[in-house]
């Protein structure tokens, strides 16, 4: 059983990919997982262990990779009110889609400055 970074827990059947992540020490007690299903028909899974969960949440690259994942699938994360990791977690994610968004917005207003003043001879 995981629980996932949505606040719901999934049941997850035990398969060949999972038995060798765990073989290799990886999916451990406290650990960040990316699960995805490979085939619809056999249980083909790709298994990324991205480690201590504690400790991703003080990593900036990969909330940077993440948010920027957000904005492309049009997905606004939020905060829900969760305590413990997850709320950590989805305050994480959702400052740094602001932080992408802010940086996006004051470029393209700087952007609309130089524009003007070159249309202004300046």
């Amino acid at each position: 059983m995981l629980e996932g970074t949505d606040a719901k827990v999934y049941f997850v059947h035990y398969t060949r990919d999972i038995e060798e992540a765990r073989s290799r020490g990886e999916l451990r007690t406290n650990s960040f997982v990316r699960l995805r299903k490979l085939s619809a028909t056999r249980p083909l899974m790709d298994v990324i262990d991205l480690g201590d969960a504690d400790r991703l949440l003080r990593n900036p690259l990969y909330f940077g990779e993440a948010a920027r994942e957000c904005i492309r699938r049009g997905v606004a994360p939020t905060e829900d009110g969760w305590g413990g990791w997850l709320g950590r977690y989805q305050a994480a994610l959702s400052n740094a889609v602001r932080g992408i968004l802010q940086r996006r917005e004051r470029e393209m207003i700087r952007a609309q400055e130089r524009s003007r003043d070159r249309s202004h001879g300046r």
